[in-house]
């Protein structure tokens, strides 16, 4: 292209229906394939749109074989790729010019770095462009892919509005429902809370556009720590940014300058505060958001990244700012490149973790590898701590990387209770650990074993419906042969829950062991308009159990195990291990941790439970002990479903439950189990005349 005044003509490989998301335009002489959307009319598109397979597909033969494409010669090819888009090109070499890799959504999905390295492995892309996550362009580089950039937002399809000086006093924020974002939904029920006068729409981007517009202030929230496209939407309408903290490695700092051209904030105590602010200094707010307006056309406008991506790949310049080395860990990253496996496997577990919890306390034994703590700097909510006598000062000196570090003096024996421990085996052996997830590794740091590796983010959808039709879709593990148990157990004939519709006027549903929310979901479509509080105490089912409460809807999730006294119990957890030797695998079973039960009765009162209609207890084994500690509040219960696991444990629970309830269905599977269903006595229908005579 050196020497040509015209526009390259350039494929463009979308994955996603133009309805859901429009794609940029790179060149006047483009072609785009994109499978088509629910309401797509390519007929009318604003530019040359080819429908493609939804699954993957060889694109250098779909575009011989196109009809539609008569001249098959291109000068560029870009493709946008993740683990969550189906609609992904192969042989992409072969359509004979440069191939630019788009890596979207790193930051979220089933493995979705390993999934993108995996891929440019095979299509081997002459270049690779971050346009979200700039922080994990070091992956690529310590897998060996060179020409790696960050385009902020390369591929954003503008719609900009006027400015517009007089603005209501209020508070806008885009919500489009996505049941994957609980952040989001913690920091809008937070603000619901106050009075802030908060907006919320679900409006195409036209709309949202003049939303921002005539708003004083308008609010971002990451899906988890990316540059996110919301970001310079809000901007190029003239509104003025808040959005949330990310890392120095983000980017956000270096090109939006808080303080400048937007502000930020790290909590929800600090988004209200910001918010109180700028609504009382409008002006301040209105000043940054015109500076920011102002740059969006002199500079951020995606057309000046396309330029960029133009003149990288056909005249060898990129400006220093855009390269994958101005993160300061590049160089730990790439020195450690033989141990990409093992930290891939704890990166990727402890970003999916980091979309769901608010906080994440990790501690990092001495003995582990610097790149892992290095590789976990860039996720803001972390509070990463790494034991006496781990080499900081091997780290880039920078305060940014050093301040978010902390030295654990006591060790592992610490009081802390951790969300993610990572340590070598030895250390594991025979101390229970205060820890949710454990990675431990061998002498040759890879991972030996962990309770979270190959499930948490390996996921699919199940649907769960009455027969009118009211459907609630919850995620399951994929591959998981208790969760097909389970559906058994509440949907077969004789189910565990059967629905007792005669009782009405169902408004609170307690779900004790909750699992991952199928129960609470099955609740859900027979009573729409109560309340189910879940209480589960295995982390890994919490994790998805949160993820579910969005779809369940109404429904509020507590990571605590109940019991009829607040103690401290060692559990044993099943470690997956690499079966790499017989002496690892034994130390799976001695693997313990340890857990805080709450007093079931004491716990319901703090958290402002005062009525019970349905309550369901899956505890393996402690049921007998909830219900005795509930006593005093059995006969407020219409339906009780619970499990037995002994014998002795059935006739127990009948003598509990006899003077209030009646059992009123039960499947015994053997001696030692049985579900049963126990209706309160005064909900029992009247039963038939026995008339001898009649």
């Amino acid at each position: 292209m050196e020497g040509k005044t015209l526009e390259p003509r350039v494929l463009l490989s979308w994955p996603i229906p133009p309805d859901r998301m429009s794609p940029p335009v790179f060149s006047s002489q483009q072609v785009t394939l994109c499978p088509r959307g629910k309401s797509t009319e390519f007929s009318n598109a604003p530019q040359d749109l080819i429908e493609c397979p939804t699954t993957g597909y060889d694109v250098y033969e779909f575009v011989q074989q196109s009809p539609q494409i008569e001249n098959k010669e291109f000068d560029l090819l870009v493709v946008l790729a993740s683990s969550s888009e189906t609609a992904v090109p192969i042989n992409t070499k072969k359509i004979g010019c440069p191939t630019v890799l788009l890596a979207a959504a790193t930051h979220e999905g089933s493995f979705p770095i390993n999934y993108l390295l995996a891929y440019c492995a095979v299509e081997k892309f002459d270049y690779i462009v971050a346009p979200l996550s700039r922080q994990h362009l070091h992956w690529f580089a310590a897998a060996g892919f060179r020409n790696l950039a960050w385009l902020p937002l390369i591929h954003m399809y503008t719609v900009t509005h006027e400015w517009v000086e007089t603005r209501e006093n209020r508070v806008a924020f885009l919500d489009h429902e996505d049941t994957s974002h609980l952040r989001q939904v913690r920091l809008l029920n937070v603000l619901k809370e106050t009075d802030i006068p908060l907006v919320t729409k679900s409006d195409s981007r036209e709309q949202s556009a003049h939303l921002f517009a005539h708003s004083v202030i308008s609010l971002n929230c990451s899906l988890n720590a990316e540059f996110s496209l919301r970001s310079l939407e809000i901007i190029s309408a003239g509104g003025f940014l808040l959005t949330d903290y990310l890392s120095f490695a983000a980017g956000l700092d270096d090109y939006l300058s808080p303080g400048l051209y937007c502000d930020v904030y790290d909590s929800e105590n600090d988004l209200v505060e910001k918010i109180k602010f700028y609504l009382s200094h409008r002006e301040l707010a209105l000043e940054i958001a015109r500076r920011a307006y102002k740059k969006f056309f002199s500079d951020w406008h995606p057309r000046y990244r396309i330029a960029d991506l133009m003149n990288w790949v056909f005249r060898g310049e990129l400006p220093d700012f855009y390269t994958a080395s101005a993160d300061p860990r590049f160089f730990i990253s790439n020195s450690y490149e033989n141990l990409i496996g093992t930290r891939l496997a704890i990166y990727e577990s402890t970003q999916e973790l980091h979309r769901v919890e608010e906080r994440l306390k990790v501690l990092v034994s001495r003995e582990c590898p610097l790149a892992i703590v290095a590789d976990l700097l860039d996720l803001p909510r972390v509070e990463l701590y790494v034991e006496s006598g781990f080499p900081i000062s091997d780290l880039p000196h920078d305060d940014r990387i050093l301040h978010r570090i902390k030295v654990l003096q006591e060790g592992l024996d610490s009081e802390d209770d951790w969300d993610v421990l990572i340590t070598r085996l030895y250390k594991l052996d025979g101390q229970p650990v205060k820890s949710k997830f454990v990675f431990a590794l061998g002498s040759d740091n890879q991972i030996e074993f962990s309770n979270v590796i190959g499930k948490l983010m390996n996921t699919g959808t199940l649907s769960i419906a009455r027969q009118d039709g009211y459907v609630v879709n919850i995620r399951v593990y994929n591959n998981d042969p208790t969760v097909g148990e389970i559906v058994k157990e509440i949907f077969n004939e004789k189910s565990s829950y059967p629905i007792v519709d005669f009782v009405s006027d169902v408004k609170v549903i307690l779900d004790i062991g909750a699992n991952i929310g199928i129960s609470s979901a099955y609740f859900r479509a027979f009573y729409q308009d109560a309340f189910i509080y879940c209480f589960e105490l295995e982390p890994l089912a919490v994790h998805l159990l949160k993820i579910n409460s969005l779809a369940i809807g109404n429904c509020c999730v507590y990571p605590v195990g109940l019991y009829s006294d607040d103690v401290t119990r060692v559990f044993y957890s099943g470690l997956q291990g690499t079966g790499r030797s017989s002496i690892h695998r034994s130390l799976c079973s001695d693997f313990a941790h340890l857990v805080r039960l709450r007093k079931a009765s004491s716990f319901l009162e703090d958290i402002g439970v005062r009525r019970i209609d349905i309550l369901k207890i899956d505890t393996e084994g402690c049921e007998l002990q909830i219900l005795r500690d509930l006593y005093s509040r059995l006969g407020d219960i219409k339906v009780i479903y619970l499990e037995s696991h002994s014998e002795e444990d059935r006739r127990l629970i009948d003598q509990i439950l006899s003077p209030t309830h009646v059992l009123w269905r039960g499947d015994i599977m053997d001696v030692h189990r049985a579900n049963l269903c126990y209706l309160n006595r005064r909900y029992m229908p009247q039963a038939p005349s026995l008339d001898p005579l009649r």
